[in-house]
């Protein structure tokens, strides 16, 4: 009887062994491993560069330039499937894929869900593979196309052919070869330390990488609730049921520690001394005014949801992965939303200064360039624009305005009597002139202008008009940048050469002078809503060109990319 069951277990297994040897003739186990999966890789590729675009499984090839160049350096050798079906490299790729959304991407576009469904399906009898000739080659060219993507997203950012759509016009950052990155993961069998390499390295990106964890802990715990309206106006001394709501409101976003808090265990309804300490500290990091006092913006800031501020790390995580790489040792940095002007060296900070920019519709542009020279004394020339919607009225009004004003009229490079001019018949269609406004008291360009070759006719500048540097939010100007610290910056950038005993001196003559740089000294105009400083205090601002929101849409619904490689 035993002799007889072991002849029937024979006989079952050789039956199976046959099925399988079968099954495999029939396509079931033909993943196209020999001959058939180069040929057939090289013939999409060869369709996929004619069309730019090539649909695989349902799926979009992206990067039907690289994923030629890859598989041609390889005789069009598969990377991905062996003979037995998926190496253990495609785990190595899904794992780095999962882990997208540390850096604010999406892991879900980067083909995952189509790749993990076909690594399902090829985990068949005895743990053969069961993909069909054609589903081995769309597990191929979709593993190798999701590396590209997810390469260049780190590398140059989701966005890299739409950041003129979203005000950026700063140079760009040195793409690296993608192909040689693969080739490298695919050699030592890491993929994740190599992607990792692509991104940016900078403290910044690191340090706001770090912030998107706390938030999206802090959401995911269910973020804050919504102060009531009549928070507002609260402050120390108070005591009711509304400072029990802000403490615990600061204490989630760590404004307020709970060791602090515990120290005044009995009194959780009172704005004590620690509260105050608490709102100052959250007005600082929003860059409101700092007085202790929640009043109507604080409660605003207060009440944005922690979602949001989720979305607006990764948006601003976006805009550094487009950050160029730094030229020289000395970069003069503006960040727009913060109003402040920054002087670093080496990454250390030589300088700050608060600025004023351009009110909305009359926006900063985000750019960089080079400081060349600064002129002290500066004539203003006064813009087109400007001249016809604020000066023109002001002419017509006030027959002594050029007297008082001290502005001259130029036709062509000569200057002529204002009373030549018959200034109720000037409109836009016939104005000719230029106005310029000599040095003085009344220039609003102040005693000295910081020059950068740049096409929207920007530039640093010195002001009469000191009291709007006591305001939080300092959007005012035309769209030049005006600085607090003039003298303390030209002293910085020209290395004390000449001093700034000598500077002043000039200044104070009136007498216009230009001083070049000793060498040029790249500056960045920069727009970024949220980052983290030194000291890991998370920052936010006001999105004061309504910039975020469409960019965080267009990276949202961003199915079409403009290629991987360099721009």
């Amino acid at each position: 009887m035993i002799h007889s069951t072991g002849k029937t277990v024979s006989v079952v297994l050789l039956s199976l062994m046959l099925l399988v040897t079968a099954l495999g003739q029939n396509g079931l186990f033909a993943g196209g491993s020999g001959d058939e999966m180069p040929i057939a890789i090289q013939s999409r590729l060869t369709a996929a560069a004619a069309r730019k675009l090539a649909i695989t499984g349902g799926e979009t090839l992206f990067s039907p330039r690289e994923l030629k160049k890859f598989y041609s350096r390889r005789g069009f050798r598969p990377a991905w499937i062996g003979q037995e079906g998926p190496l253990p490299i495609t785990d190595s790729l899904l794992s780095a894929l999962r882990k997208a959304s540390r850096h604010g991407l999406q892991p879900e576009d980067y083909h995952l869900a189509s790749i993990e469904a076909l690594l399902s399906r090829s985990k068949g009898f005895f743990g053969r593979k069961s993909l069909s000739v054609e589903e081995s080659e769309n597990l191929e060219l979709l593993l190798t196309d999701a590396f590209f993507l997810y390469a260049a997203d780190l590398a140059s950012g989701k966005m890299r052919g739409e950041k003129r759509k979203a005000h950026w016009y700063l140079r760009e950052r040195v793409a690296p070869d993608l192909t040689e990155a693969l080739e490298e993961a695919l050699e030592s069998g890491q993929m994740q330390p190599v992607l990792e390499s692509l991104a940016p390295i900078s403290p910044s990106y690191i340090r706001l990488r770090t912030a998107l964890l706390k938030y999206r802990e802090i959401d995911r715990r269910g973020g804050w609730s919504v102060l009531p309206a009549d928070t507002a106006g609260l402050k120390k001394g108070n005591r009711n049921k509304r400072v029990v709501l802000l403490r615990k409101r600061l204490q989630i976003s760590r404004d307020l520690s709970y060791a602090e808090d515990s120290e005044g265990s009995e009194d959780k309804d009172l704005f004590d001394d620690s509260l105050e300490e608490a709102v100052r500290s959250f007005q600082q990091r929003h860059g409101l005014t700092v007085d202790g006092i929640v009043g109507s913006g604080t409660l605003e800031s207060l009440n944005v949801p922690a979602a949001r501020r989720v979305r607006q790390i990764e948006i601003n995580l976006e805009r550094l992965r487009w950050m160029p790489d730094q030229l020289g040792n000395q970069l003069v940095v503006i960040n727009i939303p913060e109003f402040r002007l920054r002087v670093l060296e080496d990454e250390k900070e030589l300088m700050t200064s608060r600025i004023v920019v351009g009110k909305h519709f009359q926006n900063t542009p985000v750019f960089d360039s080079r400081i060349t020279h600064c002129i002290l004394n500066p004539y203003w020339y006064v813009p087109r624009s400007i001249a016809l919607d604020e000066v023109l009225p002001l002419i017509r009004q006030y027959p002594e305005y050029f007297n008082w004003e001290k502005m001259k009229v130029l036709a062509g490079s000569k200057v002529i009597p204002p009373w030549e001019v018959n200034w109720e018949k000037v409109s836009a269609s016939n104005f000719k002139y230029q106005l310029r406004q000599d040095p003085g008291l009344k220039n609003p360009l102040g005693r000295i202008k910081f020059v950068f070759p740049n096409s929207f006719d920007v530039y640093l500048h010195d002001t009469p008009d000191r009291y709007l540097f006591e305001w939080a939010e300092r959007s005012f100007s035309h769209g030049c940048i005006r600085v607090e610290k003039t003298t303390e910056l030209a002293v910085t950038l020209l290395h004390g050469k000449p001093s700034r005993e000598a500077l002043l001196s000039t200044m104070e003559s009136g007498e216009m002078k230009t001083i070049r740089l000793p060498r040029p000294v790249e500056i960045q105009v920069l727009y970024f809503t949220a980052w983290v400083d030194d000291d890991g205090s998370v920052q936010f601002r006001r999105d004061i060109y309504k910039y975020d929101e469409p960019l965080q849409l267009a990276m949202e619904k961003a199915v079409h990319r403009s290629g991987t490689g360099k721009n």
